[in-house]
Parts: C-alpha cells; sequence; structure tokens
C-alpha cells in the first residue's frame, strides 16, 4: 500500500512543479513578446520624432528646436534623443555627448547610409547638425527578460525567488501529501478488512473506519461490509446446517445399527426388524431428498424453469394426491376455489412440493375427523391461498421462525419430520415472486398464506366450493 502512496504522492508533486515550470515558462514567452512589441513601438516613435526634429530645425532653426525638445522632455522616448553641432561637437541641451556613439553616427553618415534613428540637417550658416537616438544601432531590448521562478513576481534579486519558490513547493509537497494519503487511506482500510475477513474474523466492518466520507472509497467500503454479512450469514447457515444434518442422521444410524444388532439376536423376527430398517432408510432418503432441494433452491445461480400454469387444475390435482392421507384420520378437504381460471407463471415441480409439504403438515396437525380448508382468493394482481387446519397451532413466539430449516414448532411433541417442509416451501414461493406467511385462528388452528403474482386470468365457470369427503372418495359441488 505504501507503493500506491508513494506513487500518487509522485504524481501530485510531479503536477505541481510540472505545472510550476509551464507557467513560468508561458510568462517569459509573453513577457519577452511584450518587451519586443514595446521596444520596436518605441523605436518607431524615436524615428517620428527625429523626422519631426529634422523639419522643424530646418525649417524654423534651432531656437524652435530647442524649445520643442524642453517641452518634449517629458517624454521617456525624447530622453534619448540627442542634437549635436558638428563644430562643438556638444548637444544643443547641453547633455552629455558619447564621443565614440557620436563617431558611429558621423561615420555612418559619411558612408551614405541610412537610418531611421539618424538624421544630419545644415543651418543657414551651412553649420551641420547631427540627430541621433542612443544606442540607435541596438536591434532587441537592451535587457531581455530573463524567465522568473516565479511568474508575476517582480525581476527581484535571486534569493527572493529562491525562498519564495521553496514556500510554494513546500505548500505543494503538504497538499500532495494529504491528497494522496486521503486517496490511499480508505484503500488500506480496506486491505486491511480482505486480511481480517480472510483470517477468519466474520465480524470485520470497515465503514465505520471511513469516517464521513461520501465517495466512491465509501461506497465500497458499505458493498464490503454487505458482502462480509452475507459471508458471516451463510457460514452460519453452513454452520446450523452441519449441525443439524449430523444430528439428524445420527438418529437414524443410531435406529439401524441397534435393529442391525436385534436381527442377529432374533434371526427369527427378521422381516420385522428388516421392516422397521426399511422405514429408516427411507427416512434417510427423505431428508436428503429434501437437503438437496433446499441446497439448490437456496443457490442463486440456479436456473429455475417456469411456465403457464393453470392454477385451478394445479390446486385440485394436489388435493386430490392429498386424499388418501386425509382418509387416514378421517378428514375432509375443502376446496373454495377462483371463480375465474387462474394462470400463474411457475415450475410446477417446486410449486407443488411447497403447497404439498404445507398440507402434509395441516392434515398430520389436524385431529382425526377435522376439516382443512382450501381458500384461494383472487386479487387485482396477485393470487392468495389459505391452507388453514384445526390443531393446536404454534406459539406466538416461535411463529416467526417456523419456516426457517431444521426448526420445528411441534406443540404435540409428536413430530418426527425433519423441520425442512416449510423452509423449502419459503424458499420456492420467494423463488416465484412471492411470499408465504403463518398465524394463528381463532378458536384454534394455523393458517399458512401464500401470495402468487398473477400472469392472467380467463373467465369460466367454476363451482364456488368442492367438498372431498374421505369416507367415499368422492367430489360433491356445494
Amino acid at each position: 500500500m505504501n507503493r500506491l502512496f508513494l506513487k500518487i504522492f509522485s504524481i501530485f508533486c510531479l503536477v505541481i512543479v510540472a505545472s510550476i515550470v509551464i507557467a513560468t515558462f508561458s510568462f517569459w514567452v509573453v513577457q519577452t513578446t511584450v518587451a519586443d512589441v514595446q521596444f520596436r513601438q518605441q523605436r518607431n516613435f524615436q524615428a517620428s520624432m527625429i523626422n519631426t526634429s529634422v523639419d522643424i530645425f530646418s525649417k524654423r532653426g534651432e531656437d524652435e528646436l530647442i524649445s520643442l525638445l524642453k517641452d518634449w522632455q517629458h517624454m521617456s522616448a525624447i530622453s534619448s534623443l540627442l542634437v549635436v553641432r558638428g563644430d562643438d561637437h556638444k548637444d544643443i541641451l547641453g547633455r552629455p555627448v558619447n564621443a565614440e556613439e557620436l563617431q558611429h553616427v558621423m561615420q555612418f553618415i559619411a558612408d551614405k547610409r541610412q537610418s531611421p534613428l539618424v538624421g544630419i540637417a545644415t543651418d543657414a550658416w551651412g553649420q551641420e547638425y547631427y540627430f541621433f537616438i542612443e544606442n540607435w544601432q541596438q536591434t532587441i531590448p537592451t535587457v531581455l527578460p530573463r524567465p522568473p521562478l516565479i511568474p508575476g513576481l517582480p525581476l527581484a534579486p535571486i534569493w527572493h525567488e529562491l525562498i519564495a519558490v521553496t514556500l510554494i513547493l513546500l505548500a505543494g509537497l503538504a497538499a500532495a501529501y494529504i491528497l494522496a494519503n486521503y486517496i490511499s487511506k480508505p484503500i488500506r482500510i480496506l486491505q486491511t478488512g480482505f486480511h481480517s475477513l480472510a483470517g477468519g474474523d466474520l465480524d470485520t466492518r470497515i465503514r465505520p473506519h471511513m469516517g464521513k466520507r461520501q465517495d466512491e472509497l465509501a461506497d465500497l467500503a458499505i458493498d464490503f461490509d454487505d458482502m462480509a454479512v452475507e459471508l458471516q450469514r451463510l457460514v452460519e447457515k453452513e454452520r446450523h446446517l452441519l449441525h443439524h444434518v449430523s444430528h439428524e442422521m445420527r438418529s437414524p444410524l443410531a435406529r439401524m445399527q441397534a435393529i442391525l444388532g436385534l436381527i442377529q439376536q432374533q434371526p427369527a423376527k427378521l422381516d420385522k426388524h428388516l421392516g422397521k430398517l426399511d422405514n429408516e432408510l427411507l427416512r434417510m432418503n427423505n431428508l436428503v431428498g429434501e437437503l438437496l432441494t433446499l441446497a439448490r433452491l437456496e443457490n442463486k445461480t440456479t436456473q429455475i424453469q417456469y411456465d403457464d400454469l393453470s392454477f385451478n387444475e394445479f390446486i385440485e390435482n394436489l388435493i386430490n394426491d392429498s386424499i388418501p392421507l386425509a382418509e387416514e384420520k378421517q378428514q375432509l378437504l375443502q376446496l373454495n376455489p377462483c371463480n375465474d381460471n387462474v394462470i400463474i407463471k411457475a415450475n410446477e415441480g417446486y410449486l407443488y412440493q411447497a403447497f404439498d409439504n404445507v398440507l402434509r403438515n395441516a392434515i398430520k396437525y389436524s385431529p382425526t375427523g377435522s376439516v382443512i380448508t382450501i381458500n384461494c382468493q383472487l386479487g387485482k394482481q396477485e393470487l392468495t391461498v389459505l391452507i388453514t387446519d384445526n390443531g393446536n397451532g404454534v406459539d406466538e413466539a416461535q411463529l416467526p421462525h417456523i419456516f426457517t430449516a431444521f426448526y420445528r414448532a411441534d406443540s404435540s411433541g409428536t413430530s418426527n419430520g425433519t423441520g425442512l417442509g416449510l423452509a423449502i416451501a419459503k424458499h420456492v414461493v420467494e423463488q416465484h415472486q412471492g411470499e408465504i406467511s403463518a398465524k394463528n385462528v381463532v378458536p384454534q388452528g394455523l393458517q399458512v398464506k401464500f401470495q402468487l403474482p398473477l400472469q392472467k386470468v380467463k373467465t369460466s365457470r367454476l363451482s364456488k366450493a368442492i367438498t372431498l369427503k374421505n369416507h367415499n372418495n368422492t367430489v360433491e359441488n356445494t
């Protein structure tokens, strides 16, 4: 992680230094261009002053020229305009004259060369006057602006700029450090969280360590915590499953072992013992089958095929299949179907198992001779099915847990099931984008409520109620 910090820190430092260099160079280029333009403008202005001065001298004489030059003295461009008499080599305003430069001017004129910054005129007595600008041979500014270390800083002694640039670099490094740390710190926290989670600490959460951040890294921390919660849930679920599977397997295995011992001790009762052994094998087979079904339903990557299903026909077939089981306890199964033929999108096999598990529970926990009702209610966007028995119901404290795998809420204390039926039903209904719930009813009994989304409804003429009687296995319309 330090490598990432150093990379980010280095990039910010390079950006800051490059910005200073580019800004400095750009400012220097602008300064140089402006200085050159100003120099050329000054030369053009000085050339026009030379022409004006020569013209005034030629027409009005030296006195008028002196008066004109005095009027121009407030202009900086005129301060370098010299008018020198040829006889005494003195300026008409008494200003100092560079003898060497004057010699160059006289030689330049003698060679009959021309320059807008050099001129000559003669008065009425034949006296020559030389007009020229100091440093008239210069074609570039006397001092080009050197590249400043800090854009906009006056050209002061170099150590002033060194102090300034040092302060700016220090401020830039501090800003780079803060930014690099701001970016890399949550990544370090995330890395620590991954190491802790990989080490087995499933309680690891990193969002509280992110402070008040509201950026993408904070969202990543939230996603990490969600992942940790899901992993913890899955691991605890696996531990719970392993515990209950081992418990459920241990009991039939122990009984099978005991039966084998009895077979060895009582070979004459072999048929009786083999029947018990077959029951235990059947119990284990059912348990394994339900575990595999539950595992497939809990696996979110499992693909389930859905088709259009006529629900009225589906529920009637389910009840007809349950009649033999109800007959054993002389119970009545009463169906109140929907008036219209309801079509839902469903996997018939899984949905059949869900309803069958709930209906078998209702038959199992209802007393002999009782009536179990199955009511279908059609809403605008959903189908509701209520399966109500006449048993002792479930303790209110246990009611929220009855759809949990291996949880048993048998009020009678006679249950020998696996505790997976309602859990499978819940997963099936949720896979169908529906809901399942349960509540106790008055005076007694448990009501399980299915809610499934509708696909479409076809108008048909169906009887309002069908009562399935166990004594003669006939269907009576009421």
